[in-house]
């Protein structure tokens, strides 16, 4: 574009919104921009963002697939008891399903990537941009080998994990919110010796008695290498698991039947 052009669509816009947007510095050479001008930005930003997410929407239309997100823990233990309803239903097969932490799902979510997921959130804030049921909550435990010597206790504090050799999930997983709280509440740091994306190796060294760590009850299958103990303090947070879409987002009727499916069993 020549100068002229962007002068004039400059000056085309300050007519529209009745405000200057731009104050030419001539002494310096520079271009400022006043307050209404970077308040135009910001809608502008937002504008250009839904547009984008618009496009993605519009040409999955023609898809019948359902963009599903679906992270590790939710999906290897609440999912699997849905699938036949969802099979018989034929909804299953129209699946495609991405996995990832529910932090990177959600960003996804409100990015158009995905149009309906499964997500666990240890907080739950009710925003403009997203839709979102809350369909079970599970408490926080601390998990122990049957050897150790916490096995027979009733329940702990969060404080006594202090100095205890503390094996846990990756950063990605959103218990780390719950845990970050829990230490803040309680000043104590833990002693991570190992991180892991996979509960199952958490679980397998917990067993070995090679330290200590702390799961949603939802990830904790009944085993006798394993103990799982009560948080004991008051207001722990819980792993809550919610199915969500974007509020402007219009269902197709097999994400609706999902949606039905999930949110009344």
């Amino acid at each position: 574009m020549s100068q002229p052009t962007i002068t004039a669509a400059i000056k085309r816009l300050e007519a529209q919104f009745g405000s200057h947007l731009l104050i030419r510095d001539q002494s310096h050479k520079k271009i400022i921009i006043t307050k209404a001008g970077m308040q135009l930005e910001q809608h502008a930003q937002a504008v250009i963002k839904e547009m984008a997410v618009a496009e993605t929407e519009l040409k999955q239309n023609a898809e019948e697939d359902i963009l599903f997100g679906l992270p590790p823990i939710i999906g290897d233990h609440f999912f699997p008891p849905f699938a036949g309803k969802l099979l018989k239903e034929d909804i299953l097969n129209h699946l495609n399903v991405l996995e990832f932490g529910s932090n990177e799902l959600l960003k996804m979510l409100l990015a158009g990537k995905i149009n309906l997921a499964l997500l666990g959130l240890v907080n739950i804030h009710r925003s403009t941009d997203v839709k979102l049921n809350v369909l079970a909550k599970y408490p926080f435990k601390v998990i122990v080998s049957k050897d150790h010597p916490w096995a027979k206790k009733k329940g702990v504090y969060f404080n006594e994990l202090a100095g205890h050799n503390f094996i846990n999930l990756t950063e990605d997983f959103v218990q780390n919110r719950a845990l970050r709280y829990l230490q803040e509440q309680n000043k104590v740091t833990l002693k991570t010796i190992y991180r892991s994306p996979d509960v199952a190796i958490i679980k397998s060294l917990v067993a070995q008695n090679l330290g200590i760590s702390v799961l949603t009850s939802l990830a904790i299958d009944n085993t006798r290498d394993l103990v799982a103990l009560p948080l004991l303090d008051d207001n722990t947070p819980n792993f809550n698991v919610v199915i969500a879409t974007r509020n402007n987002y219009l269902l197709s009727k097999k994400e609706e039947q999902l949606w039905n499916i999930l949110a009344l069993s």
